[in-house]
């Protein structure tokens, strides 16, 4: 090799050298700040330290949580109930211009959970730029519904269906889907979700508690031009189907698609039917409190797995032996019975049902008004909850 050669190989190799270089410190960089991010514990702290775009990291289960959440915002004169969009950065300003803390105080805890997360993501570079739109809010005594749509950019919408609130009118809706379908929520969830006919948006669909149930029964029976766009449905922590609707041919082709997540302590998640490929995350609190997603620990950008915890186990078991023991008319017998004593004892959400749920069971055993059935349906109930207390308490 001559004098010409050997220079140009080294040269050639010190640029060679230089790009392996660069590439490591980039691949060090990266270690560094996905170390910094696995030592959070929550959605706050990702909100917090994982500031990348879409384009820079792609959804993931985390993103969608947060956006579930975010469906509980009342976003009424705010966004649109049209295709007009409005950024999140915008709904944050004209959202705290408009209602003040102690508006916001008042709310109940989903819903204050949800303003508490506007506020914490309206100025994060991944999630300021989301726009929203097609807003929709309906409410009545026997059924709540309410949905949004987040342009994510690069053609990709999530649709959120909001979650029940604290009011029992909303949570009865969730009762009579043991013995009831379509309720007056999916018939809404349906027509919502076929507004995206003549979109060519990919769809990613998703919802907290009811809002899970909604986005799944919504995809099953979405049109053929919404389904085939669908990449995606999350429920996170919501129900399952009633038997029917589970083995029905409308579930299996969305199946493939379809990603239920629950805290390793669930009981909302385990209602009615549902597939046992679900994800477990670890929740830090315990019990009914662990369907909150504020409590799901996370890893860099997914959630932390667990084991579905003993609690969890027994309610499920229980639960779908107590529900399965009786037939669809006789649940609906002891829904209406139920929920017609808490409207006696003017009860109206769910921090009251827990401070008298005791008494409303103690009620049921002794009122002679009451249907035998409806009796012998609660004493089966309260066997079932006292073997989770075994573990701790189900409220």
């Amino acid at each position: 090799m001559n004098k010409e050669d050997l220079k140009r190989n080294i040269i050639i190799g010190i640029k060679e050298g230089k790009k392996i270089a660069k590439n490591i410190g980039k691949k060090i960089s990266q270690k560094i700040e996905e170390a910094k991010d696995k030592s959070s514990n929550d959605y706050n702290d990702y909100i917090k330290y994982y500031d990348y775009t879409f384009e820079e990291r792609e959804f993931n289960e985390i993103d969608n949580v947060i956006l579930s959440m975010l469906t509980y915002v009342n976003y009424k004169d705010i966004v649109s109930e049209t295709k007009k969009k409005i950024s999140l950065e915008e709904v944050a300003k004209i959202f705290f211009d408009k209602y003040t803390k102690s508006d916001i105080d008042k709310y109940f805890p989903s819903d204050k959970e949800g303003v508490r997360l506007l506020k914490e993501v309206s100025n994060k570079k991944r999630f300021k730029d989301i726009k929203l739109f097609n807003y929709a809010y309906r409410y009545n005594d026997g059924s709540q519904f309410s949905a949004v749509t987040f342009d994510l950019g690069n053609n990709y919408y999530y649709v959120g269906f909001e979650g029940t609130d604290e009011l029992v009118s909303g949570w009865k809706e969730d009762c009579k889907m043991s013995y009831e379908f379509p309720v007056e929520a999916h018939t809404l969830a349906k027509k919502y979700i076929n507004k995206f006919t003549i979109s060519n948006a990919k769809l990613i669909v998703g919802g907290h508690s009811k809002g899970g149930n909604l986005a799944l029964v919504a995809s099953m029976y979405a049109n053929f031009f919404v389904k085939m766009r669908i990449k995606k449905v999350y429920s996170n922590d919501g129900p399952g189907l009633r038997q029917k609707q589970f083995e029905s041919k409308r579930y299996k082709k969305i199946e493939n698609k379809f990603i239920h997540i629950i805290p390793n302590s669930s009981i909302v998640g385990l209602f009615l039917k549902h597939k046992n490929s679900y994800r477990v995350v670890r929740s830090n609190v315990p019990g009914f409190l662990s369907h909150y997603p504020g409590s799901w620990q996370i890893n860099y950008n997914t959630f932390e797995r667990a084991k579905l915890s003993r609690f969890s186990r027994v309610f499920d078991e229980g639960f779908s032996k107590w529900l399965n023991k009786y037939d669809e008319g006789e649940r609906e017998l002891f829904v209406e019975s139920i929920f017609s004593i808490l409207a006696d004892y003017n009860i109206n959400t769910l921090l009251q049902f827990k401070k008298n749920y005791k008494l409303i069971f103690n009620v049921l055993k002794s009122t002679k008004g009451i249907n035998p059935v409806v009796k012998e349906m609660a004493k089966d109930l309260l066997k079932v909850i006292s073997k989770t207390n075994l573990e701790y308490p189900l409220l």
